[in-house]
């Protein structure tokens, strides 16, 4: 006699509870008389192996294991989505105070879009734009060194945003936004897409 309907009729009927941690093997409810006919003998209504009951247990574990895993995944984009977006809106907040640091900076000449502003600082604390380039000042003054500090170059964008620009006197500057690296970054990037269109 077949052991397994008796102990799935059991599990089903929640006379044997399934323990914690172990899984639950839910069956299809059997029916004394399927579609109105009478089976002689209930005992043998399936055949099956009395594996059967463990090797689908085993199965639902497995799913439950990816489907775990599938979620954790999921939600691990979404993270690294967020944090992406919450560094982008950092840069972008950066970028905009920095801008804005840069249209309310003392010059005495109407800046144009394209140009670009080379900015300094006085002693004094006062920040300002100029046309001119350090290197300008190494050849008109005695002592042959810029006067102010140094604070990095600027092209003034046509939308009035500000966009850093490489010198020879970059090396002790500061770059919180990573324009500088990002834009050797993009010129390698081209080159070498260049470089493998052109073989």
């Amino acid at each position: 006699m077949d052991s397994q309907p008796i102990i799935r009729d059991l599990v089903l009927s929640n006379i044997i509870p399934p323990s914690k941690g172990d899984t639950c093997v839910q069956l299809v409810e059997s029916e004394k008389r399927p579609f109105g006919h009478t089976i002689v003998n209930t005992q043998n209504d399936s055949v099956s192996d009395p594996q059967d009951l463990v090797n689908l247990a085993r199965q639902i574990e497995t799913c439950d294991a990816f489907i775990r895993a599938n979620v954790s995944n999921r939600l691990q984009v979404i993270v690294n989505q967020v944090n992406f977006l919450r560094q982008e809106a950092q840069r972008v907040l950066a970028k905009a105070k920095r801008d804005d640091e840069l249209n309310h900076s003392a010059c005495n000449l109407v800046r144009r879009p394209g140009q670009t502003y080379y900015y300094y600082e006085r002693q004094s604390g006062q920040k300002y734009l100029s046309i001119m380039h350090p290197q300008d000042w190494l050849l008109g003054t005695k002592n042959s060194s810029c006067p102010h500090r140094f604070l990095g170059a600027y092209k003034l964008e046509y939308d009035n945003s500000w966009t850093r620009q490489a010198t020879d006197f970059d090396d002790e500057l500061d770059d919180p936004l990573d324009e500088l690296k990002q834009k050797s970054y993009d010129m390698q990037q081209n080159r070498k897409m260049i470089e493998f269109l052109i073989k």
